[in-house]
């Protein structure tokens, strides 16, 4: 390690500027620790949070008890006990999941800006299960404004691209389910979101996307300003590269900012919080399963395992290195990095298939189950990559469909010919001359669409039962009967475009406790040193509903916070 050319000492040392990170730096600092530090290596703050939808599940919070929501505690507890198995979380870490994210949401709402909106109809992902709710357990973050950041709205990691309508009108989670599903009234609230955005002259005049931020990246924008109004300190492009041990006990870390090494000592321990190794592709091809490339991963670029690379080093255990937050991801082209695909292979009317023509699962089911089933079934025998996206003409007009949009706002002569030439979406006049221009199996493809057609006309799904669940039928189309997942597919052209079977994090990494202290392999906390979020083992690995890895890492971000100001 070079010599540092800068020492500084401060009580704790956050790294990483994700919803786990943020709160434990506002939460300590309420808590009486007024030199925080919190690092990103990054140029930009809030990382793969920043970029998400900003969704955190918490049972019972306070915006469902302001909203009249009928929920317990003991129901979510319930809930959590029927849909991880007993081996995988230990029960210490689910307990304190439960009684502290409700206090967590109350202790930020109370002391800093930081709001959500509780989504009533969003409903757990495996909604028949004891416990379950239909709503009002996921929350988004409340809309605010850009340009309340000052200059430091520059350096805010935005949400996705396909979360902005026309790549320039903030969508919160409602309304992109409204408007991406064309379900009844999207034309109205799609009219008023347009208006309200060209009105805003003094803006748009100087600015391509709106002052209104949502999602992901107004929920980390509320934390900022928060942090700023306490003058708290965070540096941009500054890497941690080995954290200081002596005497058993994590003093600080060794970093680089600026190209120069530093040297921060934290008198009240170090939390991690840079993220899982997503985007390391020699960590992936160790621990997850086959397939698997980082070119896949829709989290932040950065996230490259340095983290859970650290505290291994300084002793500490790991858990669930073969997992990851699953979820089918669309790269066209001319995309700079791949995006998730949830609600386009739900909507009626498409199917996912393998190169045999098959589907793979049932397309509506929450993505992570779904990649789950892809997983189980692959193998070189029966491999289940790459698979197709397939729909035809009547969905190519209706749905919004990731790059593509839809026919009437992008019709096919619009869209670039590399879409073509590189295999990414394929168009044909019938079936059988799909399959062949793919690569697919033709009877088997055309097996699969003949079968899918029947589903829709009966309403049920004789496979894999789609559209059973109440969380199938969230991204489905209300208007179309008996089945609002299955719509015949049987108008020319049809296309089939290639998804990959991604991610957007991985969920394996340090092993810690009720207090987000790493353990060492004999099961000890290593004294100064905490690890959240993607950087710690995942409290929720089987996602129970949307919001399972910010409300775990926020909720333990609280924990560390507690513990090292010495107040739990």
């Amino acid at each position: 390690m070079a010599v540092a050319a800068e020492k500084i000492d401060v009580d704790l040392l956050v790294v990483g500027t994700g919803n786990g990170g943020l709160t434990a730096a506002l939460c300590a600092y309420e808590l009486g620790l007024k030199n925080v530090l919190v690092i990103e290596k990054s140029a930009k703050y809030g990382g793969t949070s920043g970029r998400s939808g900003g969704g955190v599940w918490v049972p019972w919070s306070r915006y469902a008890q302001a909203a009249g929501a009928k929920d317990s505690l003991e129901e979510g507890r319930e809930y959590l006990r029927q849909t991880i198995p007993a081996d995988q979380v230990p029960a210490e870490l689910l307990d304190t999941y439960i009684a502290e994210a409700p206090k967590m949401l109350d202790f930020l709402h109370e002391r800093t800006r930081v709001r959500y909106e509780s989504l009533a109809h969003y409903p757990d992902y495996y909604s028949s299960l004891p416990g379950a709710k239909n709503g009002h357990r996921s929350l988004e973050p409340e809309p605010i404004y850009r340009d309340e950041l000052g200059e430091e709205g520059k350096y805010l990691s935005e949400t996705t691209d396909r979360i902005w309508m026309f790549n320039r009108i903030a969508m919160t989670q409602v309304d992109a389910q409204i408007l991406m599903g064309q379900v009844p009234g999207w034309k109205s609230r799609a009219a008023r979101m347009v208006w309200e955005y060209i009105s805003d002259i003094p803006w748009v005049f100087k600015n391509k996307r709106s002052r209104r931020l949502a999602c992901g990246c107004a929920g980390i924008a509320r934390m900022r300003l928060s942090m700023m109004d306490r003058n708290m300190k965070l540096w941009l492009k500054t890497a941690m590269l080995d954290l200081i041990v002596e005497d058993g006990k994590v003093v600080g870390a060794f970093a680089e900012r600026d190209g120069k090494p530093i040297e921060i000592r934290a008198s009240r321990g170090v939390v991690l919080a840079a993220g899982g190794f997503e985007h390391n592709q020699k960590m992936r091809e160790q621990y997850l399963p086959k397939p698997t490339r980082a070119a896949w991963s829709a989290a932040y670029e950065s996230n490259v395992g340095d983290g859970i690379r650290a505290g291994m080093k300084a002793g500490g255990a790991t858990r669930l290195m073969n997992g990851a937050w699953w979820c089918t991801t669309i790269r066209a082209p001319d995309d700079d990095m791949p995006f998730t695909s949830i609600m386009e292979k739900s909507y009626p009317g498409s199917c996912v298939v393998n190169d045999r023509g098959m589907r793979i699962a049932n397309e509506s089911q929450n993505y992570m189950s779904y990649m789950l089933e892809l997983f189980r079934k692959h193998s070189d025998a029966d491999p289940q990559f790459p698979s197709w996206h397939v729909f035809d003409a009547r969905f190519r007009s209706r749905y919004f469909v990731g790059p593509l949009l839809t026919s009437k706002f992008r019709p096919d002569w619009m869209l670039p010919k590399s879409y073509f030439t590189s295999g990414f979406l394929t168009k044909a006049g019938s079936v059988g001359e799909l399959a062949r221009k793919t690569g697919i199996d033709p009877a088997g493809l055309e097996k699969t669409i003949a079968a899918m057609n029947d589903y829709a006309r009966t309403g049920k799904d004789l496979e894999y039962g789609r559209g059973d669940a109440e969380y199938d039928r969230y991204y489905g189309d209300p208007t179309v009967k008996p089945n609002p997942c299955l719509a015949p597919i049987d108008q020319a052209p049809f296309y089939a475009m290639r998804i990959e079977p991604g991610d957007f994090g991985t969920h394996g990494g340090l092993a810690i406790n009720g207090d987000a202290q790493v353990l060492s392999e004999a099961g000890k906390p290593i004294p100064g040193l905490y690890a959240i979020g993607n950087c710690a083992a995942a409290i929720l690995p089987t996602y129970p509903g949307p919001g399972s890895t910010l409300g775990p890492a926020m909720t333990f971000g609280w924990q560390a916070a507690k513990h090292a100001a010495g107040t739990n």
